[in-house]
Order: C-alpha cells, then sequence, then structure tokens
C-alpha cells in the first residue's frame, strides 16, 4: 500500500465516523457562502482564519495569493479566472476574502529581487506593482509587512477588474475583504475602506 495512504487513513476515517451524514447531503451539491483566495503556504490553514466546514468556503490558493487582472484572463492566464467566474456567475458566493500572511515567501522573494525561475518570475509580476505604494523609509520587517499588505490591496484591484465581480459588489451582492493573517499570534489586520488602513483585530482572551 502506498504508505502517505497509509499514514492518512486515520483521519479519513475521523472523518467518516463525524461528518458522513454532512458529507453524503453534500454529494448532491455544494452551496459555500465564502469564496477564499490565498497564499499555497504549507503553514496557512484557511480553517484556523475561518469558520470552514465541509460545503461552507469554496477555496483557491496560489504562491503570494495573486488574482491575475482580468486582462490577463483574456490572454490566456484561466485558472484564477475560471475560479472567479464558478464562485460568483455560478455558486453565488455573498463574500470573496483576499488573504495575505505574515512572513510570506513570495513577497519576501519580491522585496529583495531574488533570481527566481521563469515561472516564479511571471507569477510574482501581478505582484510587482505592490512595491510601487511602500513608503521609502521603511526597512527589513516593516517593509515586508508593508509589502505584504500593498499586495492585497492590488489583488483587490485587480478583483474588481473582472466585470462580473465589480457588477455584483456595486449591486450590493457581493462584499470584498482584504485580510492579512499573522501566523504567530492568529489574528487578522482586515482593511478597512473608511479609514483607508489596515485595522488589527483585538487580542483573543486564551
Amino acid at each position: 500500500m502506498d504508505t502517505l495512504l497509509e499514514q492518512t487513513r486515520a483521519t479519513r476515517a475521523a472523518c467518516f465516523r463525524d461528518e458522513s451524514a454532512l458529507m453524503a447531503q453534500l454529494a448532491h451539491g455544494q452551496h459555500p457562502t465564502v469564496l477564499y483566495i490565498g497564499c499555497a503556504d504549507s503553514r496557512i490553514l484557511p480553517s484556523h482564519i475561518l469558520d470552514a466546514h465541509p460545503g461552507t468556503v469554496f477555496t483557491t490558493r496560489n504562491i503570494a495569493n495573486i488574482v491575475p487582472p482580468y486582462k490577463a484572463m483574456q490572454r490566456g492566464e484561466t485558472a484564477v479566472g475560471a475560479v472567479l467566474e464558478y464562485a460568483v456567475l455560478h455558486l453565488k458566493v455573498q463574500d470573496i476574502v483576499l488573504c495575505g500572511h505574515s512572513a510570506c515567501g513570495g513577497m519576501q522573494a519580491l522585496a529583495h529581487g531574488h533570481a527566481l525561475e521563469p515561472g516564479l518570475q511571471a507569477w510574482l509580476a501581478y505582484a510587482s506593482e505592490a512595491q510601487e505604494h511602500l513608503p521609502a523609509e521603511l526597512e527589513d520587517a516593516a517593509r515586508l509587512d508593508a509589502l505584504i499588505e500593498a499586495n492585497v490591496l492590488l489583488q483587490l484591484e485587480h478583483l474588481r477588474s473582472y466585470p462580473f465581480i465589480a457588477e455584483a459588489e456595486r449591486a450590493g451582492r457581493l462584499r470584498l475583504h482584504g485580510w492579512v493573517y499573522d501566523l504567530v499570534t492568529e489574528q487578522v489586520r482586515a482593511y478597512e475602506e473608511a479609514e483607508e488602513c489596515f485595522i488589527q483585530e483585538l487580542p483573543f482572551d486564551v
């Protein structure tokens, strides 16, 4: 037997024991209310960020939580665009969460101009404009944090470049959220349009 398959069997057995009735119901269809767009980083679990259970959150993840703009989809960059079309036009999600995170390797590579393989370099080009919005005096960790936030805002702009997303948001059928998740504290900074800044949520009661 495949070793990895064998090692993970207990997890599937526990899920079957606890959620078999729910999964049998979900086999007939899904009705998530949230689309989560996040980073593929192995340290991030959407279920740690959202109150996510099977059937509640539609998810797509990639390096640096990037959404290529609509014009890129028209040129053939369709992977994320197809997710957006399905989530908004077919599943009718009510919220899109665009979530960056602290210590993002993609943003570190972008900030330091690391030499990258062609695929990574081309992908991170969709985030490069975020560097233009950073205060010149920021350095090191503060600069990285600011870049992570700027990238979230840039990807929200890219989301709004899709006509069906812009129209759904204007009509009040869809809400867009820009978040940054802290790996250490597990708290979220959320962008508030009215204040034009990210607001840190209150510490947890532990």
